[in-house]
């Protein structure tokens, strides 16, 4: 059985004393990766705040990295990543400066700058500030910035967002990768194609969270043919 990295058991999050989730819970091992997926506003990016430890839960419990769900330690949050949907990149600094200053937050050397520049395409466009950046440079570069330090957990938010198809499949080849090597990675998406290529996701409808699913047991609880139908017909109950 693969480490245990993240563990919530019927988690909530109220705001304004309204329930924004409820019922939410999973079990990640190495390697595993998790979409998120419903309506703007159902509870995705505050999955991915939970799991980084930025709020706490109302209700419920888990742990993440080994520590209460909510009360991350410095330790584990050394060992995550986190790709917000606003990027993190200086505007004022190039890409390869903007690696450098992640570097040196995380501890890690030059090579590594070096190493993620390669790896992810990124020589074109390293001297350039993040400000002259189109999007999908500026998202490739804010992906490697959040995957530098090789983390144990890997949060996407809507990573895809803006890209063309190019990038978009070097992005998942990226996670893929990444799961391949043991990194558990919880990635939230719209686009449906993406969806359908998900080993387990985690459907929200008015914040109410369905266990962890796979792309055909969601298409059989809303008894549709496709998946397209099956949010459909989910989001109108």
């Amino acid at each position: 059985m693969s480490p245990e990295i993240a563990r919530l058991s019927d988690v909530g999050k109220a705001f304004g004393g309204k329930l924004a989730i409820e019922g939410l819970g999973f079990h990640l091992g190495a390697g595993d990766i998790l979409g998120l997926v419903g309506a703007n506003g159902g509870g995705k990016t505050t999955t991915l705040r939970l799991l980084a430890g930025l709020i706490a839960p109302d209700i419920g419990d888990g742990e993440v990295l080994g520590a209460p769900l909510g009360r991350l330690p410095a330790s584990a949050r050394a060992r995550l990543g986190y790709m917000a949907q606003a990027s993190s990149l200086w505007p004022e600094l190039t890409i390869a400066e903007n690696l450098a200053f992640h570097a040196r937050a995380r501890g890690l050397g030059r090579g590594a700058v070096d190493a993620a520049v390669a790896r992810y395409g990124l020589e074109p466009r390293a001297a350039a500030p993040a400000a002259a950046l189109s999007g999908g440079w500026a998202r490739r570069a804010h992906f490697a910035c959040s995957v530098l330090h090789s983390p144990a957990l890997l949060l996407l938010d809507e990573p895809t967002a803006g890209l063309d198809i190019v990038s978009r499949r070097d992005l998942w080849r990226w996670i893929g990768e990444l799961a391949a090597a043991g990194t558990v990675i919880v990635v939230s998406t719209h686009d449906l194609a993406e969806v359908e290529q998900l080993p387990r996701l985690v459907y929200y409808h008015d914040g109410r969270a369905t266990p962890p699913l796979t792309p055909a047991q969601l298409r059989a609880r809303a008894g549709s043919a496709s998946l397209e139908d099956a949010v459909a017909a989910l989001a109108a109950r």
